[in-house]
Formats: C-alpha cells, sequence, structure tokens
C-alpha cells in the first residue's frame, strides 16, 4: 500500500490506496491529523501526531511507500531528514519514504509528469516553474509581511485596511463590522498584540467573498491577484505558451475572478483543485 500526505502548519491529510488504484474524491478516504512541520515540530511531537491521529486509523503493517509533502520540508535539511527518521521508525515494511516540499506536490497534482506553472493560493501564496520532474524556478513567496500576494491574508488585510482607512463606504464598513462581529479596537488588538496575525485576517475572506459583486469588495480581490501576477508569475520566461495552476481554498473560491485576472495579462488558466490529495495520490499509484 502507499502512504500519501498533504501537510500544512495546521493540518495533515493522509491517504492509503494501493498501487494501481485511482482515487476520486468521492471514493478516496482521508484520514485528517495535526499538521507535522519538521521546522515547527519537535520529534516527540511528530511522533504522538502520528500514533494517535493516524495509526487507529489504518493498518501501518500493510505500508510499503510513504510520500510526505509538507510545508517547511526543505530538501535535505535536518529538519526533513529528522521527519524521514520518525517516518521510517513508525512504518518498518516502508522500503521507500520520501519527504518533499508542499510546491512539489502541488505540482504532481496539477501538472502529472507535464510542464507547467503551479501556483499555491491559501492562506499565503507560492508559485513556481515545474519542468515536468522538479522545480526549475520559484520566485521567493516571502510571507505575509512581505510577500504572499493573492493568498487570504493579503485578500483580508487590503480588505481591513480599505476598510478601517474609510475607503470604503460607511455601509459596506457597517456591515462588515455586524456581520464579523468586530470592531476597529478589536482588530487593532488582534492584528498588533495577538499572535497569529495572518491566520486571523485571512478569516475575513467569507465576507469578502460573499459581498464580491460590491465594486469596492471586488476592487480589492482584483489588487491582490493583479499583485500576485505581476509580481511573481510574469518573472518566469515562456509563462505566456503554459497553462497557470493553482491549488487552495482561494483559488477555488474566487475562480471567476481568478481567470479574469489572467486573462488581463493574457495568460491561459489550467487545473483548480481546492485539495491536492487526489491528484497526489494518483501520481503515485499509476505511475
Amino acid at each position: 500500500m502507499i502512504l500519501t500526505a498533504d501537510s500544512g502548519s495546521t493540518k495533515c491529510h493522509w491517504a492509503l490506496a494501493e498501487k494501481g488504484e485511482a482515487v476520486t474524491e468521492q471514493s478516496i478516504n482521508i484520514v485528517q491529523s495535526r499538521g507535522i512541520n519538521p521546522v515547527t515540530c519537535s520529534r516527540e511531537q511528530m511522533v504522538e501526531i502520528i500514533s494517535e491521529e493516524l495509526l487507529p486509523n489504518i493498518e501501518a503493517e500493510s505500508v510499503e511507500s510513504i510520500y510526505f509533502y509538507g510545508a517547511g520540508c526543505i530538501a535535505g535539511a535536518p529538519a526533513t531528514l529528522g521527519l524521514r527518521d520518525v517516518l521510517a521508525e513508525i512504518f518498518p515494511n516502508a522500503k521507500q519514504i520520501e519527504v518533499a516540499t508542499d510546491m512539489l506536490g502541488a505540482a504532481h497534482a496539477l501538472c502529472g509528469r507535464e510542464e507547467g506553472i503551479v501556483c499555491i493560493l491559501g492562506t499565503g501564496s507560492n508559485s513556481a516553474h515545474y519542468d515536468g520532474e522538479k522545480m526549475a524556478k520559484n520566485v521567493p513567496p516571502l510571507g505575509y509581511i512581505l510577500g504572499d500576494e493573492g493568498g487570504g491574508t493579503n485578500i483580508g488585510r487590503t480588505f481591513v485596511s480599505d476598510a478601517l482607512k474609510g475607503v470604503m463606504d460607511k455601509e459596506i464598513v457597517d456591515m462588515f463590522y455586524a456581520e464579523c462581529n468586530t470592531s476597529y479596537p478589536e482588530i487593532i488588538e488582534n492584528v498588533y498584540r495577538k499572535p497569529n496575525a495572518n491566520r486571523y485576517l485571512a478569516s475575513f475572506v467569507p465576507f469578502v467573498a460573499k459581498h464580491r459583486d460590491l465594486p469596492q469588495v471586488r476592487k480589492c480581490i482584483d489588487t491582490a491577484f493583479n499583485n500576485f501576477i505581476e509580481r511573481n508569475l510574469l518573472q518566469y520566461n515562456g509563462i505566456e505558451s503554459m497553462e497557470v495552476n493553482f491549488v487552495g481554498s482561494v483559488a477555488f473560491v474566487f475562480e471567476k475572478e481568478l481567470t479574469e485576472a489572467l486573462e488581463r495579462h493574457s495568460l491561459k488558466l489550467g487545473k483548480i483543485m481546492r485539495s491536492p490529495i487526489c491528484g497526489m495520490v494518483n501520481y503515485h499509484t499509476l505511475e
């Protein structure tokens, strides 16, 4: 059996499948655990998560190969090698264990073995030129303070900034405070004095999505996607002849707006997936 994992820092999706088995979103059996980021998780935490949240739901003895794609899984880094050692210890029958970045996992899911541009638009954002085997170029995402254009935090920050500065009409701001049960002082408190400001700002994306037909709200979405394209995608040589593929909740929710932004820059949309786990599994089970 082949065990595939798609992990962020918050949650991890695991899927077990037979060699030669094609899975779909309807047929795949996903086990969700807390996320495993080898940079921020200790060895003890990794063992605890796998032992308590994954093993009760699968037969560990049946696992012959493991492909783990995740945030913080940098090739050759000590933390990445540490995660591989944990997996080898817990799954002694696994003869092949690979730990790689979430970007490579997205590339396998979206492009398979074909060349293309791969993008992640979730809470943050990332992009790369995939040559069919490896990442040929990656524009640094730089995180939510210096980058992450087009991600949920970026969209939320743009909207909140416009709302608090009075760029938005008062009717929109009042509706925002009422529907999100928040206020100016509370937003400042959460952004500057509490942890996880990036997730907090991204939490306002559902409001933006709900009211995207309002011109001032739509402008926030367009600004975020235009910046993502101009500051990231247009740095890839030859992108005009390649499909641009996306994975992540923001890309999925704003497919129409994203498609229009790409068209404004003469770029061609490929696939959009909310989650890459099915594509990751099929990449390995059907090779």
